[in-house]
């Protein structure tokens, strides 16, 4: 009955962010995306420097590919002023934040990021980065182990 117990605590844990706290960096992904004229598609290893090899394939002529890279950006979690906030940075700047700090919770295995004020106006670099109070439409988040956590199509590991 005690062990029934655990298991069902267990179970019914939900994810804290303070787990999700620490500086993350991209060591694979695997997706695609498109744009206008080319489906990039990625799947592999990033590297040190935060590149990851693509394959651009046109949209209108499919016999047309090519080789590309495409930068990940590292992404950093903690707490400031008691809010939970988040960061990127570049892997050859870990020290440098890109942006401003950005709201974000977790809900339902689903990561919601705060979108910055750039999303919605067109204005001054200091009102461009900051927190707009609305967030994503969310990103899939699952913890791996071994210090790992899967955000979207990107695997992390705490550094």
């Amino acid at each position: 009955m005690l062990f029934a117990g655990l298991l069902l605590l267990v179970a019914c844990e939900k994810v804290s962010p303070d787990s999700l706290q620490g500086r993350w960096e991209p060591i694979y992904a695997c997706g695609s995306y498109e744009d206008v004229t080319y489906i990039h598609s990625y799947d592999g290893s990033v590297d040190e420097h935060g590149h990851i090899p693509t394959v651009l394939v046109s949209k209108n002529n499919p016999d047309v590919k090519y080789e590309g890279s495409m930068l990940i950006t590292g992404i950093r979690f903690y707490r400031k002023d008691g809010k939970d906030v988040f960061t990127t940075f570049e892997m050859d700047s870990p020290r440098k934040e890109i942006g401003k700090p950005l709201l974000y919770r977790i809900e339902s295995g689903i990561l919601y990021r705060e979108l910055p004020m750039g999303a919605f106006i067109n204005c001054s670099p200091d009102v461009l980065e900051k927190g707009s109070g609305e967030f994503d439409e969310g990103t899939p988040i699952s913890f791996l182990g071994d210090g790992q956590v899967r955000i979207g199509d990107i695997t992390f590991s705490r550094k």
